[in-house]
């Protein structure tokens, strides 16, 4: 990695800045993965390797169609309103796509990026602002 000049994405999740109800533990768990990208940005910078992470928000997938419409009262009835029903309150009325997720991740771990280290980045469609 240090011949390449290499990147490392760890994927966190949001509920380091937005937290939920009975989720202590894990997010517990996803600030000792955040500590733990910072440290080896610091650690291994000096060898032109970066480290980042990326928190990525609720992503429009299956599980989350089912569990806004339960939370939502909407049951399956979400479906007709796509991701944006599910959305209202986010900057820009929807739920990011995995492949948004991706992008994100491809991004740090690319040479556009290669003068950020020690980062998070925060993908939630403006569910909230960091």
């Amino acid at each position: 990695m240090r011949e390449s000049r290499g990147s490392i994405v760890m994927v966190n999740s949001s509920v380091l800045r937005y937290p939920k109800r009975a989720c202590g533990a894990y997010k517990i768990a996803k600030f000792a993965l955040l500590s733990l990208a910072q440290s080896l940005a610091t650690e291994l910078g000096p060898q032109g390797i970066r480290v980042n992470s990326v928190a990525p928000g609720p992503m429009w997938t299956d599980k989350v169609k089912d569990f806004i419409g339960v939370a939502c009262g909407l049951a399956r009835d979400v479906a007709a309103g796509g991701p944006r029903r599910g959305a209202a309150d986010m900057d820009v009325r929807r739920l990011q796509s995995p492949e948004e997720t991706t992008d994100a991740v491809l991004f740090l771990a690319s040479d556009p990026a290669r003068a950020v280290t020690g980062h998070c980045l925060v993908v939630n469609c403006g569910e909230y602002h960091h």
